[in-house]
């Protein structure tokens, strides 16, 4: 979505809500699962154009340790500083022509066409700074952290792999033949 600040930057003092709803944003970096929903504030305070608010949205994530996919929340804290430049459009009696300005890093995504703001560009980079940096499943209570089963059925599944009697813990095994083998 882009949106069009004009107004906003034309008039010091002036502010602007925005209500976010956008749709799933997937490329090569992220793959969104429901909408990114939201708010934004503008406010031109004169020498910057402040944006603030936040959005909502999940991702897909491939857990760090076994790389399953998992559905994670994000939650976007929005909060920008641009700074804004007055132009001269000539003699000193005619009016100036204000514009942001952006950083200009050949890595940095553009956020601004002139005086249209590219919200998808942004959003896209708030939701890849809030991914966690090693994607865990939420873990749940009683559940193991690394197959998130409960314990007795990894064990259940042990036993039927490897064939073992149920009495007593596979690793001790070993120890059981010898105990009986003792007279």
């Amino acid at each position: 979505m882009r949106l069009d600040i004009s107004e906003i930057i034309r008039e010091p003092g002036k502010s602007a809500h925005y209500t976010v709803h956008e749709p799933p944003l997937v490329d090569e970096d992220i793959e969104c699962t429901d909408d990114i929903i939201g708010q934004l504030d503008f406010i031109n305070t004169g020498d910057a154009l402040l944006l603030r608010g936040s959005c909502d949205t999940c991702v897909m994530l491939p857990c760090s340790r076994c790389c399953t996919y998992y559905q994670q929340p994000v939650s976007l804290v929005i909060e920008e500083q641009f700074e804004l430049r007055a132009i001269s459009t000539g003699p000193r009696s005619l009016p100036h022509i204000v514009v942001v300005e952006e950083d200009e890093s050949p890595i940095a995504g553009k956020l601004f066409d002139g005086n249209v703001f590219d919200l998808t560009e942004m959003l896209r980079q708030y939701i890849l700074l809030n991914q966690p940096t090693q994607p865990l499943p939420p873990q749940h209570k009683d559940l193991c952290s690394l197959c998130h089963r409960r314990p007795e059925e990894a064990l259940a599944e042990l036993r039927s792999e490897q064939d073992i009697e149920p009495s007593g813990h596979p690793a001790f095994a070993r120890l059981r033949e010898l105990l009986e083998e003792q007279p």
